[in-house]
């Protein structure tokens, strides 16, 4: 039975018309032309230019940065570059996330005068040894040593009223206990950076963000280096008095959060877009994070529009938008600006740190997939286009020779793919990146990005969005093919594994548990890859393609049901083996109470759950008292939240994406979601 369904599926594939000429995803043409356009070398001038800006978000620096970006566009023809904004002083809502309050620094030094004098920080010099957010000073004062500077035990026997703190805790987290809560006038933070050992010298961007209320009493800070940082802690612990003297000119002001957009409008279906996006904020000069995303948008937007004039590659049948955002709170202002994103948009590629050096970084590329909450067609559909460009001969004059080293990896959130992921949005998006130990410090400066591989991820999502926006029935089809035999191969996995685990077992109750959760397996990675290729109907204009389209997901659905009888004969032969009788799968009480309710998305919560929003909501001592799910697993839950899944539905799905999720704790987060009134329940 197995070898027949998989030879027939096979068979329909590789049999039908669609497959028989020998293309591909891309054509020989517009792969010839897309890979002549392309310049990594441009795109890493573009990369020393904006990197010249301070861009904090809702700054005047991140302002001139996009009018930099956008006269570039203008020049190439893009009559449609527009920048949008919206208030952000520190105060203002969109959905659960609070914007960030206008800053600007003129200046800013840090001398150490006593028992020595010793620069410790230049703002001129180095924007990043000045926390963003601080405050005016001009202050002589003694330095004390706080730990992390975030706990009360940290103050015990300490008074560091008019102080200056030196502590290793995130700068906001800082400022709110030592200067806020007990006086200090500053504080000097450092980054111990555990995982980044091979660099003392890293000087970490921090930031305080405070709310418009705020702004007089946060104070100021600095941070210094790992390096710094000992020498003052190894005087302190010597008996030394170190005594800093402080000078910051800086202020704040009621600001805009803006975005910057542009089109090639399509031909055949302009209402149906695909965003190609990239954050463009954080401090100077940040040049792989994210000057590098924001840079290839500009490259990619420059060659498409050269090609397309010159009439080297089609129109485009459906619309590009290129969109530089100001990371996350940008993000949300521009959705609640533009409800309609979600319908229009069909997928979205996120371009952030896509230029690293992979040499000099010890770095690789890597592709996200969606969640499983969003299944699609695009996890296929840019690993086609990551592995074509590996198997591409790429390379730039200035450029490195590194080979094209890559992962595709499970979905992980950390940038403003996040937010298009996010059920109340339902856009499938992707990130392309590198992870890279310089992120996020002065020293992620130019001279780590590469031409080369600026132009490998410019030709992955270029060539992926050109695809998308030119495809119709015959192209639709080709990506089956890719996607049927992913989606095996991610089925087969998934199952598999189940199966190892349930082999593994030790007692019999845990096999009994395991053979419950390989069950799930099946269903939940079934119902993925089945929405998945399904979804690649958005591509077929006649019926005939969709009904071939839905009869190749009419054999993975026979495929999964002899999956699951798959499982369960392996459950009934362990069970043998150990003489004890099999047990048929049976709720327990928590998951038949689960089963009665629907939660119930409140028609305000719009977007991913804000940092720090419960919190404020709720108090920090509720919501620290309440042991609930964190991270992926808990934006996971909201996500699969539709009205009509119970809690038991969600936590299923939850569980087999992200193994040992806890039911109770899935509870406790739902209850308070309740209580901040983002979601309610109703019974099943």
């Amino acid at each position: 039975m197995k070898r027949t369904l998989l030879s027939v599926a096979f068979l329909v594939i590789t049999s039908h018309p669609a497959f028989a000429d020998g293309s591909g995803l891309l054509p020989q043409k517009v792969q010839d032309a897309l890979l002549k356009e392309l310049s990594g070398e441009r795109a890493h001038d573009y990369v020393t230019m904006i990197s010249r800006f301070e861009r904090i978000q809702a700054s005047e620096g991140w302002h001139n940065a996009a009018v930099y970006v956008k006269t570039q566009l203008e020049k190439f023809g893009y009559a449609d570059a527009r920048i949008e904004g919206w208030p952000s002083n520190g105060e203002t809502w969109y959905y659960t996330w609070q914007t960030p309050i206008g800053w600007r620094a003129k200046n800013a030094l840090l001398w150490m005068v006593q028992p020595y004098e010793k620069k410790l920080g230049d703002y001129l010099e180095i924007p990043n040894s000045l926390v963003k957010h601080s405050g005016p000073a001009d202050v002589t004062a003694e330095l004390v040593d706080v730990g992390s500077g975030v706990d009360s035990k940290d103050y015990e026997g300490k008074d560091v009223r008019g102080k200056i703190v030196m502590a290793y805790a995130y700068s906001g987290n800082v400022a709110r206990e030592a200067i806020k809560k007990r006086g200090a006038v500053g504080m000097v933070t450092y980054i111990p950076q555990w995982d980044r050992k091979d660099h003392p010298d890293l000087l970490q961007y921090t930031a305080i963000w405070p709310k418009w209320t705020e702004r007089d009493s946060l104070g100021f800070g600095f941070n210094v280096s790992k390096y710094n940082a000992q020498e003052l802690l190894n005087l302190l612990r010597s008996g030394k008095k170190v005594v800093l003297k402080a000078k910051v000119e800086s202020e704040f002001y009621e600001s805009q959060i803006e975005m910057l957009t542009a089109t090639i409008r399509g031909s055949t279906y302009p209402d149906q877009e695909v965003l190609l996006c990239g954050h463009l904020d954080h401090p100077q000069p940040s040049a792989n994070d994210n000057a590098s995303g924001s840079a290839g948008l500009l490259e990619i937007a420059r060659a498409l529009k050269a090609l397309i004039e010159r009439g080297e590659i089609e129109p485009p049948k459906r619309t590009i938008r290129f969109l530089w955002v100001s990371e996350f709170f940008g993000t949300v202002a521009y959705l609640k600006a533009h409800p309609e994103f979600g319908k229009k948009t069909i997928a979205a590629i996120n371009c952030d740190m896509i230029g690293e050096d992979l040499k000099k970084t010890d770095s690789y590329f890597y592709a996200t997939r969606t969640p499983d909450s969003r299944p699609s067609f695009l996890n296929d559909l840019i690993e086609h286009f990551v592995k074509l460009t590996a198997a591409l001969p790429i390379s730039e004059l200035r450029g490195s020779g590194a080979p094209f080293n890559y992962r595709i990896v499970p979905y992980t959130g950390g940038s403003d793919h996040y937010f298009f992921n996010d059920a109340s949005v339902g856009v499938p998006a992707t990130m392309l990146g590198h992870p890279d130990p310089y992120h996020h410090t002065a020293q992620d400066t130019p001279d780590k990005v590469d031409p080369t591989e600026l132009k490998r991820v410019c030709f992955i999502a270029g060539g992926a969005a050109w695809f998308m926006v030119t495809a119709s029935d015959a192209e639709a089809e080709w990506l089956l093919h890719e996607m049927y035999r992913g989606s095996l191969g991610r089925f087969s996995d998934d199952v598999t594994n189940a199966e190892i685990a349930m082999r593994s077992a030790g007692s019999s109750e845990e096999l009994y548990t395991r053979y419950k959760d390989a069950v799930n397996v099946v269903k939940c990675a079934g119902q993925r890859e089945l929405e998945s290729i399904r979804s690649a109907s958005i591509f077929a204009g006649s019926s005939d393609a969709k009904t071939y389209i839905d009869a190749i997901a009419e054999s993975f659905n026979k495929l999964e049901q002899m999956r699951a009888q798959d499982v369960k004969e392996l459950y009934t032969r362990l069970c043998k083996r150990r003489g004890v009788a099999p047990r048929q799968i049976q709720l327990t009480s928590e998951e038949r109470t689960a089963a009665g309710i629907i939660p119930v998305r409140a028609d305000s919560f719009k977007a991913p759950l804000g940092d720090g929003y419960l919190v404020q909501k709720l108090g920090a001592q509720l919501v620290e008292s309440v042991s609930g799910l964190t991270g992926n697993a808990a934006w996971e839950a909201v996500n699969f939240v539709d009205g009509k899944r119970s809690l038991l539905d969600i936590y299923q799905a939850v569980n087999a994406e992200y193994p040992g999720t806890s039911l109770v704790k899935m509870n406790n987060y739902f209850k308070l979601l309740e209580k901040a009134q983002l979601v309610s329940f109703s019974n099943n």
